[in-house]
């Protein structure tokens, strides 16, 4: 029993590789199962027994890479102030675009990734849940208000999402990317920590500005 469920572990393992090895090269449009058991030297009905679709294999691919980016982002915010945090958190997802372009690709919805906005979420699940914590723990040690830590979490993933999105692009690229994201981090915890800041809920108007 142990042995057989070994070699299938060893089995899901080399498909969800192949999965990837191939979008990274090719693009997602690019996967499907029977693509993936030529290349392994399988046929589809084998590939079918571990994943019932492409779809199962990318949700897959989706949880292990949101989960090396979670533990990117723990291992950067570790090495350096609790002040410091969202920088280093930040600085290491766009890392993570850098270097793992075609994980990320998918993570963030590029096409014939088949998985839809709100299963990527709930794939980051880690990453927003630690986004939470890191602001939450900076505006502590800060005595910032952001408001909604759940509003200041969005808005700071959603940021690097799009940060390390352009990342890829050529005439940007990442170094370009990483100095935006410093900006961008700057520009959004000086507004946290403004008291002018608008609290939860209750959005400026373009009455209140003027």
């Amino acid at each position: 029993m142990g042995r057989r469920e070994d070699v299938r572990r060893r089995t899901r393992a080399e498909i969800l590789e192949t999965a990837h090895r191939m979008g990274e090269a090719e693009g997602w449009r690019a996967v499907t199962i029977r693509r993936i058991a030529a290349e392994i030297d399988y046929s589809a009905p084998v590939i079918y027994q571990h994943f019932p679709s492409k779809d199962s294999v990318l949700r897959t691919l989706l949880e292990q890479g949101n989960g090396e980016l979670a533990e990117r982002m723990r291992h950067a915010a570790a090495g350096g102030p609790v002040a410091q945090g969202p920088y280093l958190a930040s600085a290491a997802y766009v890392e993570f675009a850098r270097t793992r372009p075609g994980l990320h690709q998918l993570m963030s919805g590029a096409p014939g990734a088949d998985v839809d906005a709100t299963a990527r979420r709930a794939a980051a699940a880690e990453v927003i849940a630690f986004t939470r914590e890191l602001i939450s723990a900076w505006a502590e040690e800060t005595s910032a208000d952001p408001g909604s830590v759940e509003d200041a979490c969005d808005l700071l993933w959603g940021t690097l999402l799009g940060l390390a999105s352009i990342g890829s692009i050529e005439d940007i690229g990442f170094d370009r990317a990483l100095r935006l994201t410093r900006q961008a981090v700057t520009a959004l915890l000086g507004y946290w920590s403004s008291p002018a800041a608008p609290s939860a809920g209750h959005p400026q108007t373009i009455e209140e500005k003027t």
